[in-house]
């Protein structure tokens, strides 16, 4: 293993000052929630032609945020204040013309149409209530007009929604229940729910929730039956998979790779019957917390996001080997959730920033560089920001 190494200057750019070297490009926008108890509200960002971002904007979801809270050491009391108050990833999630995502504190999932030329201000269609508590992830599928949500609290498991442009979301079927004996709020990040996402295909929705080790990981998959996600899932309980956090699909039905800060990662193998089975573990040297991941296919590469360090680690896809290792400023401290846009990443920090990189080194082996390192201190108390969407979505 030859891993690359690159300290990359930040940029920093104030919320309040738009630059002037900023192309005029309406078109696109990265999107985050704010998971605040007050009020959640998605903030929108434009993306400039070049890349870079500007003009941030709240848009209210209808409903109420929640914080999860974080196991105490040594006897301490659980507590709020982790820069991951879900979590979770894809709290956020953009498909076509829509945007979805949760309110941990109101049960609810909110869905937003997207104007294409004014995506910066999405427009809130309507709330559902999501039949069980602490809503913290959830995936869309274009195929079958569906919505599901994972429910992360002390009545947990899946629901899912039929989506009606002008109706907004229709509950489909009951709570899909799932014993994990947590609390409202939940207690972890061990013993917590991690992602929910369909597969490529859209036959399949997966869920991935947390061990509590020595009690290992599971991966709940439910089948697509006659245009309906499934009732009965699938379950796969892989030994080796012990805080598993993100699922990100490797542009196909049977590969995909699940982060896990006990280790880095792993890539895991899926049967046509949907069960997972774990190919590779990839162990990153002094990670901290691994739990949020992006796939390029355009750049063959895998990226995992570390919320302990400023650490951004590149895979190989097939081997599973590292390739290189971008150094992000410190000041940014952690890299939580991110997405990718043509040649651009967009990370959110642990600290009131969202960097982006460019990523067309990695056509000639070498890592990102930082363009710019957006600045949201303006924006107020940075402790419910989470998740990364981008419109158009890949």
């Amino acid at each position: 293993m030859h891993a690359l190494s690159l300290l990359l200057a930040p940029v920093l750019v104030s919320a309040a000052v738009v630059s002037s070297r900023h192309w005029r490009d309406d078109s696109r926008a990265a999107y985050f929630l704010d998971n605040n108890p007050a009020g959640s509200s998605v903030i929108s960002l434009k993306i400039a032609e070049d890349g870079t971002l500007s003009y941030p904007v709240r848009i209210s979801t209808g409903g109420k945020g929640l914080l999860a809270l974080t196991a105490g050491m040594n006897g301490a009391p659980a507590a709020a204040g982790g820069a991951d108050t879900l979590f979770t990833q894809d709290s956020v999630v953009v498909d076509g013309d829509y945007l979805f995502t949760v309110n941990a504190g109101s049960n609810t999932i909110s869905m937003f149409s997207i104007d294409k030329a004014d995506p910066s201000h999405p427009t809130l269609i309507n709330t559902a209530s999501t039949l069980g508590e602490f809503p913290s992830s959830v995936a869309y599928s274009s195929k079958l007009k569906t919505a599901c949500v994972i429910n992360g609290g002390a009545v947990a498991g899946v629901s899912c929604f039929s989506v009606d442009h002008s109706k907004g979301l229709k509950p489909q079927g009951g709570l899909r229940s799932i014993a994990i004996g947590q609390t409202t709020p939940p207690v972890g990040p061990p013993g917590t729910v991690s992602d929910i996402v369909f597969n490529p295909s859209e036959t399949a929705l997966f869920v991935s929730i947390k061990g509590a080790p020595p009690t290992p990981g599971s991966i709940y998959v439910y089948p697509v039956i006659d245009g309906y996600v499934s009732t009965t899932p699938v379950v796969s309980k892989p030994a080796t998979l012990l805080v598993d956090f993100s699922l990100n699909f490797l542009g196909s039905d049977n590969k995909a790779v699940i982060t896990d800060p006990a280790y880095g990662a792993s890539l895991v193998d899926i049967s046509s019957k949907f069960y997972v089975t774990v190919s590779k573990q990839i162990v990153v040297a002094g990670e901290k917390a691994i739990c949020w991941a992006a796939y390029s296919d355009r750049f063959n590469s895998i990226v995992l996001l570390d919320g302990g360090s400023s650490n951004v680690t590149l895979v190989d896809p097939k081997s599973g080997d590292i390739t290189g290792v971008a150094v992000l400023d410190t000041a940014g401290k952690g890299a939580l959730d991110a997405k990718l846009d043509r040649t651009f990443m967009y990370i959110l920090r642990g600290a009131p920033f969202v960097t982006v990189l460019s990523d067309m080194g990695l056509t000639h082996g070498k890592t990102p560089t930082e363009l710019q390192s957006f600045d949201l201190s303006s924006l107020g108390n940075r402790a419910g920001f989470q998740g990364m969407a981008i419109y158009p979505a890949n």
